[in-house]
């Protein structure tokens, strides 16, 4: 089945934050990128418009500030009363309720690659070997580090530093309940 991108922002039918323009503009300026074999053009491989519509799950699933500006959207994006880290304008500095930001295509754009370079392996899957740092066969000896690599969207330092200043930090945060 062919997977048709449709990237209409606020749509009930969107399954990407990028269009195919976008990504494959963004992925001919991409250092290491020749995983991506779609750098001209205005059409991706059904592998590409996969990673894009995975990569576009992936963040929709996130929790992100303010709220969403329509009922029917299927996306997280757009939101309305969320704050721009890049406007030099204080008074002014919320992102309007009708755009998806450039931070939220950008890290679409940069996980789709990393899904594309990954290959076969699943990344968004928790790693077997996560905090293993010795393990024998023969008698069965494993020891765990403890400190533990990042998991999800943590493992992608390139992902989060687009999208870190437009999540909502309160719903990654444990209550504190006094007894």
């Amino acid at each position: 089945m062919a997977i048709t991108i449709v990237a209409t922002v606020g749509s009930a039918t969107a399954n990407s934050y990028v269009t195919e323009v976008e990504q494959i503009a963004y992925m001919a300026t991409h250092l290491n990128a020749s995983t991506w074999t779609s750098i001209t053009g205005s059409t991706c491989t059904e592998t590409e418009k996969a990673a894009m519509v995975e990569a576009t799950r992936e963040l929709t699933a996130l929790a992100w500030q303010g709220t969403r500006t329509d009922e029917t959207q299927v996306l997280s994006w757009p939101r309305a009363w969320v704050s721009n880290p890049d406007s030099p304008n204080f008074a002014y500095n919320y992102y309007l309720s009708t755009v998806v930001p450039q931070r939220v295509k950008d890290a679409t754009m940069e996980l789709a690659f990393r899904f594309i370079k990954a290959g076969t392996t699943d990344i968004a899957a928790l790693d077997p070997n996560l905090g293993v740092i010795n393990k024998t066969v023969d008698v069965l000896s494993t020891t765990f580090q403890p400190y533990q690599r990042p998991t999800g969207l943590g493992r992608f330092p390139s992902v989060m530093r687009f999208i870190r200043p437009l999540l909502d930090l309160a719903s990654f945060m444990t209550p504190l309940v006094r007894g």
